[in-house]
């Protein structure tokens, strides 16, 4: 994998300083407009003045994510003043946090495509950047951007080898969001496929799972030496895991706080909205390679057709039997979701059911996208992360999405 190279072009340099100044812009208008706390600012925004008063006993029991980001800000707090800690000022370190976010997705694409040109440099991280709802939660106290933040730091520094750093900065992620955890299992999973390609030559984007699957066991079955040099690579990765689960013993549980409107569920159509989020977020980009024409004409082909149909009346069942209405879906109106779901989903009960037919496109666009620069493997392993994260999560909250749509 390429190294990334810190020659900043001044074409991306310029677009930073545009996009800087428009979201201190926002950042202003907000708190002019809305300068008391904010929807669930009015949690977080207490606790991070307790924390910069030194009251680290003071808890309130609403919240459910770790102190992180009230750590955070505890920093440039102290360095200026306590006392600056106002609703303005805890926003504008969010904000900063989100300029630090635009350059680690410009480090991340030029890791990742790194033949790419200046000019679809700047406007895949520009794109990116404005990605509507995380720029929205920039601009308030939120956890989101800097949990983001950490994640993507974490993938960037196993792209470039540095899997002790990618380890601590993962294990700094839990203390903003705890499903973080599943993330940095991801992270250690891809950088292990990673070495596994670059050692033994196999598991290329071409091959079917079932391939990659036997080729990968009959090279882990010679013992070969590069299986003790994965076991070291993922033992940060592991540490990240083994302290969660310690976490998870001493806490009896993953929540924090207000467990009684977060218990984890079986919620399986998470994964279907999820899908059309992406499409929907990602259209520009994704129907030129998968268009519906083009999925009409998949559909065709007879294996296609059966498989569609199974697919279909998998996800009939599980919609039918699985679908979780959160009271907070049916009461706050502030969210889009509330809107979605009162307008679409509740409109008529077979709605639900008359969607069928587009998660199933989404699935197939998402899957041929990624098809050409990754494995089946690592698809495999992106969906079943993806799911471990939105599966057990009774919410409909397009936020919740955000990091896997990264990913994507």
């Amino acid at each position: 994998m390429a190294q990334c190279q810190w020659s900043v072009p001044l074409g991306v340099l310029t677009v930073f300083v545009a996009y800087a100044s428009i979201s201190y812009g926002v950042l202003q208008r907000v708190n002019t407009e809305v300068p008391l706390p904010y929807m669930d600012e009015v949690f977080h925004i207490p606790q991070a003045q307790h924390y910069c008063r030194g009251q680290f006993d003071v808890w309130d029991p609403k919240l459910t994510t770790p102190p992180g980001l009230y750590l955070i800000s505890m920093v440039p707090a102290y360095i200026l003043s306590p006392n600056l800690c106002s609703a303005e000022f805890l926003r504008t370190t969010n904000w900063v946090l989100s300029l630090l976010l635009f350059w680690t997705i410009y480090s991340l694409i030029k890791q990742l495509r790194p033949g790419q040109s200046t000019t679809a440099t700047a406007v895949t991280v520009l794109s990116l950047s404005l990605f509507p709802v995380s720029f929205f939660l920039h601009h308030i106290y939120y956890t989101d951007t800097a949990s983001l933040l950490l994640v993507l730091i974490s993938y960037s520094l196993s792209l470039s080898h540095r899997h002790l750093a990618a380890g601590i900065v993962g294990f700094l992620s839990l203390w903003l969001r705890q499903t973080n955890v599943i993330w940095i299992a991801f992270i250690g999973a891809s950088a292990a496929l990673r070495q596994i390609q670059q050692r033994a030559h196999i598991v290329r984007p071409s091959d079917s799972l079932f391939a990659s699957i036997i080729q990968i066991c009959k090279w882990a079955v010679r013992f070969d030496r590069g299986l003790l040099e994965i076991a070291l690579l993922l033992t940060p990765y592991a540490l990240v895991a083994v302290c969660f689960a310690v976490f998870v013993h001493v806490n009896k549980g993953i929540v924090l706080g207000d467990r009684s409107n977060h218990e984890a569920v079986l919620h399986i159509p998470q994964i279907f909205y999820f899908f059309s989020y992406v499409v929907g977020a990602s259209a520009p980009t994704i129907l030129p390679l998968a268009s519906p024409k083009w999925f009409v004409r998949q559909c065709t082909a007879k294996r296609n057709l059966v498989l569609g149909l199974c697919l279909g009346i998998a996800m009939a069942i599980c919609i039918q039997r699985y679908t979780v209405e959160h009271p907070f879906l049916l009461s706050d109106n502030r969210h889009y979701p509330f809107y979605v779901w009162k307008n679409i989903f509740r409109r008529h009960w077979i709605i639900r059911y008359a969607l069928i037919p587009l998660y199933v496109y989404a699935a197939a666009a998402i899957n041929r996208c990624l098809c050409k620069d990754t494995t089946s493997i690592w698809r495999l392993a992106l969906a079943l992360c993806t799911a471990a994260v939105l599966i057990p999560s009774p919410l409909l909250e397009f936020r919740y999405f955000t990091v896997p749509y990264f990913f994507v």
